[in-house]
């Protein structure tokens, strides 16, 4: 998996140089035309040398690339009117000149693609998550209130922070439906066989129990032990109407908050030679990669700080001061997501996580990944987060994205900091990793190679795309 994410990353890491220059005597090859962001022609080579391949895995890597144009397509789909539409609504007078230093700035991103400048699909919208000054424009425009999540929270926050340093508290019972359909795009037809992944809630983590299966919309196989936990279905297709039925599954289960109160651990010294500490302190590239950059940031930031738990502070609280939350660009065509961040200066709940979890193992902290879904009362979603583990205490969940700079917590008694070591009660937990393969393993690429929330779907001939040829939708359909 690691070895195909890179291979995707190939296609935005090329687009990123400005200038195409062929081979002297010699037709542009396919680095020239993605460096040039011809997309057009480079899918023509590619084409060619899928048709050509001397092996399936010659097949696959080609394969895997093409695919991976038409998650750059999907995600630079914005034209500048409708950029600017959007701007408009909150900023009537909005100038050229500010939106050009918009651009120059990469508040407002895009990609030169078959001679056009194409704008990531959130553009607009993420000008209003990152700009101090539109941000401020929208609020006031907004009114303010506490939000329908704040209110859980409000409540959430004190209830676990009462109970018992580390006990997993406040369970939450939840009935949820996740579906998969496919669309009439023709990329499914009669005698495919379709392949589905949708994630499914772990059994191996202390925060999540009792997880029933209630219904399936047929046979299914799971693989418990699996990092990336999932689903499986298998179908094939005869008619119309098996095409139009969705994929389902609909499942109870409980979640638990959990909240570590640091001031009163009592942190032991790593054990540096166990293979837990080896592991989670280690590089993983592409993601996790101690680069210059990164060694020089976490030692500014960490600076002459000892305790691990200090440490975790100092990289949360930094993070949360200069990284807001964005919309992001599809993982899977991103070649590091933590330099991303710094270069954007804004990152979505997993791209931060990723940074968190680097500079932490940067700084000798064992940091690892989870993720899955929230199902918060209104306000049901995709989720990532980290844990980071201390000696003596065990593994602290901490979530770099959720309730930074929010007055309405600090009634909470705990505020923002709930969330450098505390968790609350409406999470699905699937994933205990990142870019693992699925079980039973996909033959093509992913929609999403870095992690694994919507659910992922091929059939024999190739990979098929969310929002094009299939959808997804998951809900509660009881809080018990």
């Amino acid at each position: 998996m690691i070895r195909r994410m890179m291979l995707a990353a190939v296609v935005v890491s090329a687009m990123a140089v400005t200038a195409c220059t062929p081979k002297a005597g010699g037709p542009p090859t396919l680095e020239d035309e993605l460096a040039a962001g011809n997309l057009t022609a480079a899918e023509e080579i590619l084409n060619e040398r899928i048709a050509n391949a001397k092996d399936d895995a010659e097949f696959l890597r080609y394969t895997f690339t093409r695919d991976s144009i038409q998650l750059v397509r999907r995600d630079f789909r914005r034209d500048s009117a409708s950029v600017v539409d959007y701007i408009k609504r909150y900023i009537p007078d909005v100038t050229a000149e500010k939106i050009a230093e918009w651009e120059a700035s990469g508040v407002i991103e895009y990609k030169i693609i078959d001679g056009r400048k194409c704008y990531f699909r959130n553009a607009g919208p993420n000008v209003f998550n990152v700009d101090p000054e539109a941000i401020a424009i929208k609020q006031a425009r907004s009114g303010g209130g506490v939000s329908s999540l704040d209110s859980v929270l409000l409540i959430q926050i004190p209830e676990i922070t009462s109970a018992p340093s580390g006990q997993v508290t406040a369970p939450r019972r939840m009935k949820i439906r996740h579906e998969i359909f496919l669309k009439e795009s023709g990329a499914v037809v009669p005698g495919d066989t379709v392949r589905v992944w949708i994630p499914y809630p772990r059994t191996d983590v202390e925060r999540q129990k009792d997880v029933v299966m209630v219904e399936a919309s047929e046979e299914y196989f799971n693989d418990p032990t699996c990092p990336q936990n999932t689903i499986y279905f298998e179908r094939v297709i005869s008619s119309a109407e098996d095409a139009a039925r969705p994929f389902f599954i609909e499942y109870e289960y409980t979640s638990y908050g959990q909240w570590f109160d640091m001031s009163k651990a009592d942190i032991k010294p790593y054990d540096t030679e166990s293979e837990l500490y080896k592991t989670y302190t280690a590089e993983r590239p592409p993601q996790i990669v101690f680069s210059k950059r990164i060694k020089d940031l976490t030692a500014k930031v960490v600076g002459d700080l000892t305790d691990p738990y200090e440490k975790l502070c100092a990289i949360f609280d930094y993070i949360t001061a200069n990284y807001p939350w964005a919309s992001a660009l599809n993982y899977s065509i991103i070649p590091c997501i933590p330099e991303y961040v710094l270069d954007n200066h804004k990152g979505d709940c997993g791209q931060v996580t990723l940074l968190m979890i680097t500079m932490a193992r940067c700084a000798g902290i064992p940091a690892r990944w989870q993720s899955g879904l929230m199902f918060h009362p209104r306000n049901t979603n995709m989720h990532d987060w980290g844990e980071v583990y201390y000696e003596g205490v065990g593994w602290v969940p901490v979530d770099t994205s959720f309730g930074r700079h929010n007055d309405v917590l600090d009634e909470t008694g705990v505020g923002e900091k709930f969330f450098n070591s505390g968790i609350d009660s409406y999470r699905m937990i699937a994933n205990s990793d990142y870019s693992r393969d699925f079980s039973p393993s996909k033959r093509y690429g992913r929609n999403d190679t870095v992690d694994s929330q919507c659910g992922e779907v091929e059939t024999q001939r190739g990979m098929l795309f969310n929002g094009t040829d299939y959808g997804y939708d998951f809900s509660v359909l009881e809080y018990k």
